[in-house]
């Protein structure tokens, strides 16, 4: 670490000059403190300002045709269901190209958004129940089945994936309590039966993660609550 004759400070990494006084610095310099992956994360950022420039685009010339040329025929806006599914995809892809991440965070982050998104498009399409009554749940199970497998990989990828397979097995559970609870107005099929494949999935993950990883899931909640 070189040292300023001027001011008197010490200056690492690469740097030749003075932050300070811009002068001259005497001595080799040292390696440099960015690491040398800089230029992808350079590449990184500018392909999602692309991508993020032609689905703006898409939105704005499905915005002209649905609100300017297609005005005097009744329909459903289009255009704003585009714009809501290009802003999570836009979401997603910023969550992608982050060069730290974590595997089960990203499906249990993922799992939240496309279901809500399903079921905001069922809406908006005219209340079906299929988002609710069949896609979510096999997305539920998906992320059960994923992180499952992650629970038992050792890596900076699957850091942390105890806690995020407690969370998926809440979602499994979820449709009941919430029957239970009569927060759905009694419009809930507790019986559906992707819901119950759901609900024994989520039970036979638990004891799963309970008989094989029991220590290190009592170690994770010690950790998380402080205990």
């Amino acid at each position: 670490m070189n040292t300023c004759p001027h001011c008197h400070i010490k200056v690492g990494g690469d740097s030749t000059y003075c932050p300070l006084c811009q002068n001259r610095l005497p001595g080799p310099a040292e390696a440099a403190y960015f690491p040398a992956t800089a230029p992808r994360i350079h590449r990184a950022s500018l392909l999602y300002k692309i991508i993020a420039f032609l689905l703006s685009a898409v939105v704005v010339v499905a915005g002209a045709f649905d609100f300017l040329l297609l005005d005097d025929t009744p329909h459903r806006h289009f255009s704003l269901l585009l714009a809501v599914w290009s802003l999570a995809a836009l979401l997603v892809l910023r969550s992608v190209l982050r060069r730290r991440y974590n595997g089960p965070r990203q499906i249990f982050n993922l799992l939240l958004l496309v279901s809500a998104l399903l079921v905001f498009t069922d809406w908006f399409n005219g209340y079906t129940g299929y988002s609710l009554d069949l896609v979510v749940p096999i997305l539920c199970c998906v992320a059960l089945g994923c992180n499952f497998v992650f629970a038992f990989l050792r890596s900076r990828f699957t850091a942390n994936a105890l806690v995020y397979l407690l969370m998926n097995i809440g979602i499994g559970l979820l449709p009941y309590i919430l029957l239970f609870l009569s927060l759905d107005g009694g419009k809930l099929d507790a019986h559906s039966i992707p819901w119950v494949i759901c609900l024994i999935l989520s039970i036979i993950t638990f004891l799963g993660l309970v008989i094989f990883r029991g220590r290190a899931l009592k170690s994770e909640i010690e950790k998380r609550l402080h205990l």
